[in-house]
C-alpha cells in the first residue's frame, strides 16, 4: 500500500483539492468514514482511526448488541489505509476508498474486503487467478418525490416528459441523459473504475453500467465501489438521485449486480476454455457448486426486505437453483464454453448487495467446484422452474436461517464474520417488524 503515497501526494498537490473522503463500506455497503484536510494526506496509510466494529452496524446506523463486538470489547479502534484513490470530478474534494487492520497490523475480520481478499488468497496459493466484470444495474430518479412521498422517474432533460414506460436498450431514451451517463463514466475512471459500457435497461430511467474484466478480483469488488460514488455524486451534481434498491418500483423492473468470471492458470490460459458446447471439468464443477450452495448463499445476494421484491417469475431476477447455456433465465448463465471468451455469469445478487461479499461467496463456490468436480446436470433451456432445481428462499427470514446453518457460507467469509453478519440481518429484521407501512394503513385501517 505504501507505494500509493507518491501518486495520492501529487494528487493532493495538483488538483486543488479542499478535502478527503475517506471511504469505509460496511457490510451493508454502506459508505462510512470522515473527511480529512488534504495537508494530512500521510494519515491515509494507517493513521486514521475508526472502530473496528464499524463495519457491522445496521442498515440503521445502530451496533448489533448479540454480536458483542463493540461496547462489550470497549469498542476499540483500527487503523485505517487506502487502497484506492482518485479525484471526485463532481465536487471539490478527493475519494479514498479504505480498508481496516488492527493496531498490529491484522486484517480485521469484519471488513468485507478482507473477506474477499482471503478467498482470492486462497487462488493465488494454487497458481489461479480469477477474471472479473461485473455488471451494475440502478436507476435514476427525481430528487422531488411523488405525492405519496415515494420515489419517481426523472424528466428526460430533452422533452421534458416524465419516463413512465419500460425502455430496454432504446437509444431515444439513452440519447438525452447520455451527457450525464458520460460523466458518470469520467468520473468512475477518475476513481479508478474502468467503466465501459452504459445501457438503457428496462425500467423507467433505469440504467447498467458495465466494468471492463480484471484479473484481479479484489480490484473487480473495488472498482464497483467506487462506481457507485460516481453514479450517486454526478447524479446528485444533475439534480438526480441514483437508488440501488434491488426493487424501487413494484410494476418495473428489479437492478441486479451480475458478476463474469473466467479463470487463468499460471501460464495465463483460461481454463474453463473447453472444446464443445458443453462445460469442461473445470468450468461445469465451478457451475455445479454455484448451483449447490445458491439457497444457503441467497442473503448475501438478497440482503434486505426490499430484496426479495425482485426475485420473481418472469423477471430475469431467478428463484431457481439452476444453469443455463447463453440463458438469461437462469441463475448461472455460461455465455461461452470455448476460447478465451469462456466464462460463467452469476446473476443472483442485487444492485443492492455488497460486491466484496457477493463476490467471495460466488468465488468460493468456484474454487470448491473446480477442487471437486461434479456434474452440473443438463442445461436449462428458457426460463428455470422448479423441475429445474431448487427454489431459492423467498424471503428475509428463510434465507437468514439457510445462511446461519450454512457449512459452506462459514468457510467462504470466515465463521466469525457469518456470525456477525447473520446477527446484524436478524436485527434488521427485528427493527423493521416493528414499522407499520403505508400500504396496511390503506388496506386494512378502513375496510376492517
Amino acid at each position: 500500500m505504501s507505494d500509493m503515497r507518491p501518486a495520492i501526494r501529487q494528487a493532493v498537490e495538483t488538483g486543488d483539492l479542499r478535502s478527503i473522503e475517506l471511504v469505509f463500506p460496511d457490510m451493508n455497503g454502506v459508505f462510512r468514514g470522515k473527511h480529512l484536510p488534504p495537508d494530512q494526506v500521510d494519515k491515509l496509510f494507517g493513521a486514521v482511526k475508526l472502530p473496528l466494529s464499524t463495519y457491522n452496524l445496521d442498515i440503521l446506523s445502530a451496533d448489533v448488541e448479540a454480536a458483542g463486538i463493540a461496547i462489550d470489547r470497549g469498542d476499540p479502534d483500527g487503523c485505517g489505509h487506502c487502497v484506492a484513490f482518485g479525484p471526485a470530478l463532481w465536487s471539490d474534494h478527493g475519494v479514498a476508498l479504505m480498508t481496516m487492520t488492527h493496531a498490529d497490523g491484522r486484517p480485521n475480520v469484519y471488513d468485507p474486503r478482507q473477506a474477499l481478499a482471503a478467498v482470492v488468497r486462497r487462488f493465488t496459493e494454487k497458481g489461479l487467478t480469477p477474471v472479473v466484470a461485473p455488471e451494475l444495474e440502478f436507476y435514476l430518479m427525481d430528487a422531488a418525490r411523488d405525492p405519496g412521498g415515494r420515489g419517481q422517474p426523472p424528466v428526460s432533460p430533452l422533452t421534458g416528459d416524465r419516463l413512465e414506460d419500460p425502455q430496454i436498450y432504446r437509444l431515444s431514451v439513452q440519447e438525452p441523459f447520455l451527457p450525464i451517463l458520460n460523466e458518470i463514466r469520467e468520473a468512475a475512471l477518475a476513481l479508478g473504475a474502468q467503466a465501459d459500457v452504459a445501457l438503457a435497461e428496462f425500467g423507467p430511467g433505469q440504467f447498467e453500467i458495465n466494468l471492463a474484466h480484471t484479473a484481479d478480483a479484489l480490484s473487480a469488488a473495488d472498482q464497483a465501489m467506487m462506481l457507485k460514488l460516481a453514479i450517486r455524486g454526478v447524479a446528485r451534481k444533475h439534480g438526480l438521485e441514483a437508488c440501488f434498491m434491488a426493487k424501487p418500483y413494484g410494476e418495473h423492473s428489479g437492478s441486479g449486480l451480475h458478476f463474469h468470471i473466467s479463470m487463468l492458470d499460471e501460464a495465463g490460459r483460461n481454463i474453463f476454455a473447453g472444446d464443445c458446447e458443453m462445460p469442461n471439468a473445470a468450468l461445469g464443477g465451478a457451475v455445479a457448486k454455484l448451483v449447490d450452495e445458491m439457497p444457503a448463499s441467497t442473503l448475501v445476494f438478497a440482503p434486505h426486505l426490499n430484496s426479495y421484491r425482485r426475485l420473481a417469475p418472469g423477471s430475469y431476477a431467478p428463484i431457481i437453483a439452476a444453469w443455463g447455456l447463453d440463458n438469461r433465465g437462469v441463475a448461472v448463465r455460461v455465455p461461452a464454453t470455448t476460447g478465451k471468451a469462456a466464462r460463467l455469469e452469476h446473476r443472483v445478487a442485487g444492485a443492492d448487495a455488497n460486491p466484496y461479499i457477493s463476490l467471495a461467496i460466488v468465488l468460493q463456490a468456484v474454487l470448491e467446484g473446480m477442487e471437486h468436480p461434479a456434474d452440473p446436470g443438463t442445461p436449462v433451456v428458457g426460463e428455470a422452474t422448479a423441475e429445474h432445481g431448487p427454489e431459492l428462499p423467498l424471503g428475509w427470514g428463510r434465507a437468514l436461517a439457510a445462511f446461519q446453518e450454512s457449512e459452506f457460507v462459514a468457510r467462504a467469509l470466515g465463521p466469525e464474520f457469518a456470525r456477525v453478519y447473520g446477527l446484524m440481518k436478524a436485527q434488521e429484521m427485528d427493527s423493521l417488524r416493528t414499522r407499520v407501512t403505508d400500504v396496511e394503513f390503506d388496506i386494512y385501517m378502513r375496510s376492517l
